[in-house]
């Protein structure tokens, strides 16, 4: 995890979001990626690639706004479910809510499960 360097003493800090998942798990991500490195991780792609950066995962700048579009699809389809999820998460008394957060938690990993599909299905298609 990165550290953040701490806000001026007299001001309030501009900046205070959570970091991107690569960046969060970086150590973690460096003895298990889901990637191979040298290989494009569009699954629309895959073709074998000279990287130009350790970090480097898509071939080129095409693969790379594939890639970006893809998480936007299917983030945007589990955004309101992983709120809701993590809204109730510790509720206890109202059961209501209690169903409305397992039926959110059902939802993205039926939406994880179906991206999962997706891409292996992509893979297939172009051989891989």
């Amino acid at each position: 995890m990165t550290l953040l360097m701490p806000g001026p003493v007299n001001a309030v800090t501009r900046h205070n979001e959570p970091e991107d998942f690569r960046s969060f798990a970086h150590v973690e991500l460096s003895g298990a990626t889901p990637w191979r490195a040298g290989i494009c991780f569009n699954p629309d792609c895959g073709l074998e690639f000279e990287p130009r950066r350790s970090w480097q995962i898509y071939c080129c700048t095409r693969c790379e706004r594939a890639g970006t579009a893809e998480l936007r699809k299917w983030g945007h389809r589990m955004a309101l479910s992983s709120l809701i999820w993590r809204i109730g998460k510790y509720e206890k008394k109202d059961a209501g809510i209690r169903d409305l957060t397992r039926a959110a938690r059902r939802h993205v990993s039926h939406v994880q499960s179906a991206w999962l599909s997706d891409r292996q299905a992509r893979a297939a298609e172009r051989g891989q």
